[in-house]
């Protein structure tokens, strides 16, 4: 932006041409001074231009997202570090708890087969 912020229309040759075409156009006589005014505004030397304003508004507002977005990308990236070391202890627990579940399983069964024993033995005996 800051790069064509130099050249002013106003002072360009297009401005020349617009200018000299709303002197052959068929315009009001009101329509025509003031395209005359607006045209001529550049000339004179009250003319400030104010771009450097607005140049310096935009480059800071450029920064200042610039610097959000790599204070969010950076809070991303730790949250997905964060989050696969959450996947990783929870994998590790559902397999932990997977194998009690089996050597409870094992035990309940191995119960059940004494407990079935002893009946048989204390029938045996009376």
């Amino acid at each position: 932006i800051s790069k064509g912020a130099g050249g002013i229309f106003l002072q360009t040759n297009t401005a020349a041409i617009v200018r000299s075409l709303t002197i052959n156009m068929d315009l009001s006589s009101a329509d025509r001074d003031m395209m005359s005014s607006f045209l001529s505004e550049g000339q004179g030397q009250g003319y400030t231009p104010q771009s450097g304003q607005i140049t310096g508004i935009l480059k800071q507002m450029k920064d200042t997202m610039e610097a959000d977005l790599a204070d969010i990308t950076t809070t991303e990236e730790a949250s997905k570090t964060t989050f696969a070391e959450l996947v990783a202890a929870k994998e590790k627990e559902i397999a932990a708890n997977s194998k009690a579940i089996e050597e409870k399983t094992q035990r309940l069964g191995k119960t059940g087969v004494k407990t079935e024993e002893l009946k048989e033995d204390l029938e045996d005996t009376s």
